[in-house]
C-alpha cells in the first residue's frame, strides 16, 4: 500500500533487486543497495522509500530518506554506483503486523534488520512526498458493476493514515511472492463505515481475530481504476 502526502499525487513505485543494506555514516541511518532504476528521479518535496519484508516471518522494515529541499540534493538520497543504487535511508522504520509492532519504532539496531532482510531478492521503492510503503492483509474483495473493491483494515492511525486524511489516492502492489511480478493498482483509498459493508466488516474483523490484534479501529476500501504490470527492475 503505497501513498503520499501531496494531494492529487500517486507514489510512484517500483519492484527492485536486493543486493545489500549497510549501516550509514550516522547511528540512525542505513544505506540499502539496489539493482535496477528507481520508477523515476524524486521532485522538489520527495523522499524514497524501500520496503523489505520477510512475509514468512510478517517481519520487515521501511527505510526513508530525506525529502529533497533547499540545501539537499539528489546524491544525498540516492547515488549510481558500480554496483548500483545506494539508496541513503535517513530514517527506519519497524512494518511488522502484530500487537508489539503496530507502532513507530526509531532505533532499530542494525543487526536485526540484518537479520530479517539477509537473502531477500528484491525489495520495494516509492518516491513521492512523505512516500510511505506499508503492507496489508486483504480480507475480503468485491465486484461490484464491473469494479473491484479491496478491503482492509488498521490497527493505529500510522504513517499510512496520516497519508491517506490528506490525499487518498493510493498505488496498490500486489505480487507473486514466487517472482516479484505483478501490478500497480492506483486507484482511491477511503474509510467506511461498517454497515456500508458488513461482510466485508465481519471478515477484517477475524481476520484480526485470527492475528491476535485485538479490533480494527479503523476500516478501509480501495478502489483502483488502472491496473499496470509490474516487475522487478
Amino acid at each position: 500500500m503505497a501513498t503520499t502526502s501531496r494531494p492529487g499525487t500517486f507514489a510512484a513505485c517500483s519492484v527492485n533487486r536486493l543486493l545489500r543494506v549497510e549501516k550509514g555514516p550516522a547511528p540512525r541511518e542505513l544505506r540499502v543497495l539496489l539493482g535496477g532504476s528507481l520508477p523515476r528521479p524524486p521532485g522538489a518535496g520527495e523522499c524514497i522509500s524501500v520496503h523489505m519484508t520477510r512475509v514468512e516471518r510478517y517481519q520487515g522494515y521501511q527505510v526513508k530518506t530525506r525529502a529533497l529541499a533547499a540545501g539537499v540534493a539528489e546524491g544525498d538520497l540516492v547515488e549510481r554506483g558500480p554496483e548500483g543504487l545506494a539508496v541513503k535511508g535517513a530514517q527506519l522504520f519497524t512494518v511488522h503486523h502484530s500487537p508489539y509492532t503496530l507502532r513507530f519504532f526509531e532505533n532499530v539496531p542494525f543487526e536485526d534488520v540484518e537479520d530479517v532482510v539477509a537473502g531477500l531478492p528484491c525489495a520495494l521503492v516509492a518516491v513521492g512526498e512523505t512516500a510511505n510503503l506499508s503492507p496489508r492483509f486483504i480480507f475480503h474483495h468485491e465486484v461490484k458493476d464491473g469494479k473491484l473493491m479491496l478491503f482492509h483494515g488498521d490497527g493505529l492511525a500510522l504513517k499510512t493514515y496520516m497519508n491517506v486524511r490528506v490525499n487518498r489516492n493510493e498505488t496498490r502492489l500486489v505480487l507473486d511472492l514466487d517472482d516479484h511480478a505483478g501490478w500497480a493498482l492506483r486507484g482511491t483509498v477511503e474509510e467506511f463505515a461498517p454497515h456500508q459493508h458488513p461482510e466485508a466488516y465481519e471478515r477484517i474483523c477475524r481476520g484480526f481475530t485470527a492475528g491476535s490484534w485485538g479490533k480494527p479501529s479503523r476500516v478501509f476500501r480501495f478502489v483502483p481504476e488502472s491496473f499496470e504490470r509490474i516487475r522487478p527492475a
